[in-house]
């Protein structure tokens, strides 16, 4: 008879009141929903760093008082040829990372922030 109130379904239960959930189950939680791994901060100091790599070599390219600029021969031709490269890696990246974000999220976090910092150092 004591299961049929909400005290005694409470009482069969164990619960007290101020009670905390345990770790594990609070893990098994967030994994089951997606939310358990932690971002890592290296794919996005990576993608920060060659982001603005590719985009001062990118806007060297076109200026005349830059080391590799136009008519600098071939170090200018070989630095805008990797410049260029650089920038179709990083839109391949970005895209890929995008198509495989919900598996590799690392992909994701790298290409995005690589191509925003690219883009931001490029057009200032």
């Amino acid at each position: 008879m004591s299961g049929k109130t909400f005290e005694g379904q409470v009482a069969r239960m164990g619960w007290e009141p101020g009670a905390q959930p345990r770790p594990e189950l609070v893990d098994q939680i967030l994994d089951y929903h997606g939310r358990g791994m932690r971002r890592e901060i290296g794919p996005t100091l990576w993608g920060v760093a060659c982001g603005a790599l590719i985009g001062v070599l990118l806007k060297g390219i076109a200026l005349e008082t830059a080391p590799w600029g136009p008519g600098t021969g071939t170090i200018g031709a070989v630095i805008a040829a990797l410049a260029q490269a650089g920038f179709a890696g990083t839109l391949t990246v970005a895209f890929w990372g995008a198509w495989r974000a919900r598996t590799r999220p690392e992909i994701l976090q790298f290409g995005s922030i690589n191509l925003l910092t690219l883009l931001v150092v490029f057009l200032v």
